[in-house]
């Protein structure tokens, strides 16, 4: 059991265990004006949490496809607070996202007039999504099935292309001009490793998706990123970029690290 300052995480029927990882897209994500979010891939529903926790007019789904996973992640919103505004859904997210589209075509074909954010709602789409998804797709799958799956895109998981399809579909369309003022800008966030970032910004072009805000993470200043964390939005704009140092030199929590994440962590490392 992982403790929060206001949630618990059970994560023992979880191929992949809360991390770091997890928690820096949780508490860095810009989540506080959203509505709707969606957490592809939630595991334990650490993320799903965290979400809930930051964005308290959102409704939170997280979706999983592995059923221990899922289970885990229902039992653990069940538990928090937020559980009036959390749904855990076990299911493939590619069908979500193919489900949402012919939603969207049909409200399309029968309401042409009907305004961009109200047909969002409609059809199922979200104003953020959030992903801590597989990786090392060049990489041999290590030896526990489970846990390949739930972190590599090789040998038949969620690859890059797929998530990115999905997250197409399941995003919301960018406000009108004469939309409300406080329309939620659509954004999706991820945590990548620092490899993978570059090819997985020009896969996210390809599907009209462009990288606005960048935080490279190090373990110690000097040091090369281990970790990307990259937003993402259907507008084109200057992407703002930043270092995130996660220790300091004596091995403890930096102040920028822990100030990251002084809502969730019960112990910081530092005066805050």
């Amino acid at each position: 059991m992982f403790s929060f300052q206001q949630f618990e995480i059970d994560d023992r029927h979880c191929a992949m265990k809360v991390g770091t990882d997890a928690v820096l897209l949780g508490a860095w994500a810009d989540v506080e004006d959203s509505q709707r979010i969606l957490d592809v891939g939630c595991g334990s529903g650490v993320v799903t949490l965290m979400a809930a926790q930051r964005a308290p007019h959102a409704v939170v789904t997280g979706v999983e496809l592995d059923e221990a996973a899922a289970a885990d992640a229902a039992a653990n919103a069940r538990r928090s607070p937020f559980a009036e505004r959390v749904d855990i859904v076990c299911a493939d997210i590619l069908k979500l996202a193919a489900e949402a589209d012919d939603a969207a075509k049909t409200q399309s074909e029968s309401e042409p007039m009907f305004k961009e954010e109200e047909k969002a709602k409609k059809t199922g789409r979200f104003d953020c999504i959030l992903s801590n998804p597989p990786y090392h797709e060049e990489d041999l799958l290590p030896p526990l099935t489970s846990r390949a799956a739930a972190r590599h895109t090789a040998g038949g998981g969620l690859t890059f292309e797929a998530l990115l399809h999905a997250v197409s579909r399941l995003l919301a369309p960018p406000a009108s001009p004469d939309s409300a003022e406080g329309t939620v800008a659509p954004r999706f966030c991820v945590i990548l490793p620092a490899a993978a970032a570059e090819r997985f910004t020009t896969l996210a072009a390809v599907h009209g998706l462009w990288a606005v805000r960048r935080t490279e993470v190090v373990t110690r200043l000097g040091k090369q990123p281990k970790r990307v964390l990259l937003q993402f939005s259907p507008l084109k704009a200057t992407c703002q970029t930043e270092t995130l140092e996660l220790l300091r030199a004596d091995g403890k929590r930096s102040v920028a690290y822990d100030r990251l994440c002084r809502d969730f962590y019960l112990h910081p490392d530092n005066e805050i």
